[in-house]
This record gives C-alpha cells, sequence and structure tokens, in this order.
C-alpha cells in the first residue's frame, strides 16, 4: 500500500481516538461503580436486617428473612444423607432441636421456626438500642451469590471474655434480584 493512501487513514483514526478512550473511561467508571455497589450491597441488607430488627415490627422481617428456606436449612441439617447451609452447629442449637422434638414432635420442629424466633435470636448480641451491628464478628463472601455473618466471639475467644456466653450466630445471606436475604440460621 502506498505511503500516501495511510496518511488518510492515520488522520481518521486518530480523530476518533479521544472519542473511543473517552467512551472506554466512562465503561470503566461504569463497571468501578456497579462492582462497589456489588460488593456494598450485603452490608446494606445486613444494616436494615439490624434496624428492622431493634426498631420494626416483626413482620417487617419477612422482606429480610426468607423463612421457609431457613425452615428448609435447619431440616436439612438434621438429615445427614441432604446438604445444607449450616456448618457446626453449637450445644445450645442441638439442646433447641432435641427440646422442640421431644415436647412437640419432628412436625412442629418447622412451625417454631418463625420470624419472632428469628428476632430473638438475632437480639441474643444486640447491645441497647444499637442492636446486633456492633457484635458482628465476622461478614464475608462465600461465593459471589453467598455471604456469611457471624454475630457474637466464637466460643474460644468468648471464653476469655465472659464465663457463659450465648453462642455465636451464624448467618447466611443469599443474593435476591434486588437485595439480600437471609437463607440460613444456626447458632
Amino acid at each position: 500500500m502506498p505511503a500516501s493512501s495511510q496518511a488518510p487513514l492515520r488522520q481518521v483514526l486518530s480523530h476518533r481516538r479521544p472519542w473511543l478512550l473517552t467512551r472506554a473511561r466512562w465503561v470503566a467508571v461504569g463497571a468501578l461503580i456497579v462492582a462497589s455497589l456489588y460488593l456494598v450491597s450485603p452490608w446494606i441488607s445486613l444494616w436494615k436486617l439490624d434496624r428492622t430488627t431493634v426498631n420494626g415490627p416483626t413482620s417487617a422481617l419477612g422482606a429480610l428473612v426468607d423463612i421457609d428456606a431457613v425452615r428448609e436449612q435447619i431440616l436439612r441439617r438434621l438429615d445427614k444423607d441432604r446438604p445444607s447451609a449450616i456448618g457446626e452447629v453449637s450445644d445450645a442449637f442441638i439442646d433447641w432441636v432435641q427440646t422442640t422434638i421431644r415436647r412437640e414432635g419432628l412436625h412442629a420442629l418447622p412451625q417454631g421456626i418463625t420470624l419472632t424466633w428469628v428476632r430473638d435470636l438475632l437480639l441474643t448480641h444486640a447491645e441497647g438500642r444499637s442492636g446486633f451491628w456492633p457484635a458482628i464478628s465476622h461478614a464475608f463472601y462465600d461465593s459471589p451469590t453467598s455471604f456469611r455473618v457471624r454475630i457474637g466471639q466464637p466460643v474460644a475467644q468468648a471464653e476469655e471474655i465472659a464465663a457463659l456466653p450465648a453462642p455465636p450466630v451464624q448467618l447466611r445471606l443469599e443474593r435476591g434480584w434486588l437485595d439480600w436475604r437471609v437463607t440460613a440460621i444456626s447458632y
């Protein structure tokens, strides 16, 4: 190709490059904003859960807690052949399950898992009107759609702090379309 025919091509490309760079910057800024919002979004849902637990009516927890999924995960945890999102549980949790089953039967266990039960469990580590937020000892992503939270100190560390502390409450939040909801709870 002759050198004279490359000159107009260079002029056209040099004329378009600033526009392409500007567009690429806006795409990069947009992607950075979306990624930042995604990374912060479970914390926002956790803050909403904290404020609703302390100040809101119990029924308002229904928008933040998938109570059917919580029941399902607890029942899965009791069945050794089915996988569950609930990891290790405390002796107090096992005692609660055993007491409920002995008193009312296995069929009554899901009826005992209510929004009131969730609220009472979250308030075990509440510090006055500040809720459970100051007691969060761990919160991080398990996967891009799963977020784990521990409210309260692990037993080994908690023994140094108090004689008989409440066991830490474990939450699992899963991503919905626009928000995160609690889908598993244990302690």
